[in-house]
């Protein structure tokens, strides 16, 4: 190769890179947020990395690594990269930075730590976020953190929390559609369940990433399950399940056939949920319902059993509320 052939190569690659790099990342963005093709993302990110970024571009691989890692159910690594993006959306003002490192934190059961984020933030002048304003960045964030309220136990909090975003004014359809998402699962749980159904009026899929529409099947699931509708409630947790594309989100679903299940009295059928949930590879979170579990079979004349499903509280969810009652019952036996 002459040296003018292999100036005019490496001008064409210099001019090419970006261009590259850009359709890449946004290839890994739809694998995350659209198809749920998780390993794929990781390998576009590997191949980003390897055509080189600059510092915006590396915290944003960071970002996708991190979300792939907790929607792959990878706890571990998820953490791992959700301190180091953390302490990033801190030093540069990036609340999307914040929020992915929020969600990882709360899907793991680490619902301290996702409030110690908001906790230790310092504004900034300019965010450097491009996508989103700031304002719809800190309430996606906020909105995140109502979840991390409600495991501890503080349903109150969450309320004011989720008060809070909405009185931010933003233009966002996830968050538009997020907000009754929410809203609702609150007022199932805490005793407001008319005013839920009245939520799910306003309850759309629309403007919602693909990898999240099971979620908002179960919150159907779970305001038909606060009224009693039996039979609608296991219709909507079958729906989400097949509309599953995080671990995640498998695991919860088969928790949430458990509860309908137990509810109705089919303890023998929701003690199989349960358990299938429980051996579920994903592991974060779910206290409530391995409490709920532990309470099945105790119902069955099980108590062994019983006791050591409650003490998987403790060891996978230990931060939440159902930990804490957890605790006090097995005190309380010894």
């Amino acid at each position: 190769m002459s040296w003018l052939a292999l100036a005019l190569f490496v001008m064409i690659a210099v001019l090419l890179r970006q261009p590259v790099i850009g359709a890449l990342f946004a290839l890994a963005e739809e694998c995350s947020f659209h198809w749920g093709a998780y390993r794929g993302t990781l390998g576009l990110t590997r191949a980003i990395g390897l055509l080189g970024a600059d510092a915006f571009m590396r915290r944003s691989l960071l970002q996708l690594r991190v979300h792939a890692h907790e929607s792959l159910g990878e706890t571990a690594r998820a953490v791992e990269g959700a301190r180091r993006l953390a302490d990033e959306a801190r030093a540069v003002g990036d609340w999307s930075l914040a929020n992915t490192a929020i969600n990882t934190f709360i899907n793991a059961g680490l619902y301290q730590e996702a409030l110690e984020v908001e906790r230790r933030w310092e504004p900034q002048e300019e965010p450097i976020s491009e996508e989103w304003g700031p304002d719809e960045q800190s309430a996606l964030a906020r909105f995140n953190l109502c979840e991390a309220h409600y495991n501890l136990g503080d349903w109150e909090a969450a309320s004011e929390c989720l008060r809070a975003v909405e009185e931010v004014a933003v233009d966002e359809p996830m968050l538009r559609q997020a907000i009754p998402m929410q809203r609702a699962w609150i007022q199932a749980h805490t005793g407001h369940e008319a005013d839920a159904l009245a939520t799910l009026e306003l309850l759309s899929r629309k403007g919602i990433p693909r990898v999240y529409w099971s979620e908002v099947a179960f919150t159907r699931a779970a305001v038909l399950l606060a009224m009693r509708r039996y039979d609608e409630a296991g219709r909507e947790a079958r729906a989400g399940l097949k509309l599953a594309r995080r671990v995640a989100s498998t695991r919860n679903g088969l928790f949430m056939l458990g509860r309908i299940a137990l509810a109705e009295g089919r303890l023998e059928e929701a003690a199989r949920h349960f358990e299938a949930g429980a051996a579920h590879p994903y592991k974060g979170q779910g206290g409530d319902a391995l409490l709920a579990w532990g309470d099945c079979l105790e119902k069955l004349g099980r108590g062994e059993r019983a006791r050591e499903a409650w003490r998987l509280v403790l060891e996978r969810d230990p931060q939440s509320a159902a930990a804490r009652e957890v605790g006090s019952r097995l005190g309380a036996t010894g």
